[in-house]
């Protein structure tokens, strides 16, 4: 298993849309709204760093109104 925490910004008033859409999402095991540098924080977990990829890169990032994201790895 590979997991990993995903910080996210998001534009404008779309926090709430994303949290909802990312909480629907396999993988993704906690969805946080956050004060600081970030909007929100998942706690994703796939099979693989070839899964992890795929959700962070073809699923998170296409959610409207997602800016940035930036992955920090689970090591233990």
């Amino acid at each position: 298993m590979q997991g990993a925490f995903v910080f996210i910004n998001v534009s404008g008033d779309h926090t709430r849309s994303v949290h909802t859409t990312l909480q629907r999402m396999a993988g993704v095991k906690a969805v946080y709204t956050v004060t600081g540098a970030y909007d929100l924080i998942a706690q994703v977990e796939t099979d693989s760093v070839k899964s992890l990829a795929e959700l962070i890169l073809a699923k998170i990032r296409s959610i409207d109104g997602v800016t940035q994201t930036n992955t920090c790895l689970i090591l233990n």
